[in-house]
């Protein structure tokens, strides 16, 4: 037969109990605190890229820090992807989010593809920096739409 189990014993277990449902329901927000946090940093990197391509466009800055500033805008994106990717999305809504997230994100992943494309054949080839621009426009749009929904600020 098991040894009863003393009343400090029980308050242990009770306060573990307690800290255990805390720490679940603090975690239950995360998924939208991750995705808000992924949209600014997403939306910071997008920003950035569009007023580097617009400016390169305007022969304000060269090629080279075009480049770079959308190399580095998409290096953000796919943090903030590999970020949501390893969510632990526990319930449909969380799911659901997160399906969105990575959505948007790979929106974002392919208007930075354009955009360099577009950089490398800015001399009248296709994509046009016109189009570069348009799609990162067009990925901002996405992250700002899911930004409202996850609250983000």
């Amino acid at each position: 037969m098991p040894a009863p189990v003393s009343a400090a014993s029980r308050r242990l277990l009770a306060a573990l109990a307690f800290f255990a449902f805390v720490l679940l329901t603090a975690c239950a927000g995360s998924t939208n605190e991750t995705v808000a946090t992924a949209v600014k940093d997403s939306s910071s990197a997008v920003a950035t890229a569009r007023l580097a391509l617009r400016q390169d466009m305007d022969g304000k800055l060269t090629r080279a820090a075009t480049s770079t500033a959308l190399e580095d805008g998409l290096k953000e994106v796919q943090t903030s992807r590999g970020t949501v990717l390893k969510l632990a999305a526990d319930t449909q809504g969380d799911r659901d989010t997160q399906k969105q997230a990575l959505d948007a994100l790979d929106r974002c992943a392919a208007a930075f593809a354009t955009a360099r494309a577009a950089l490398s054949t800015a001399d009248g080839g296709t994509p046009s920096p016109a189009d570069g621009d348009a799609a990162l426009a067009a990925a901002q749009d996405a992250l700002d739409q899911l930004g409202q929904k996850v609250g983000s600020k």
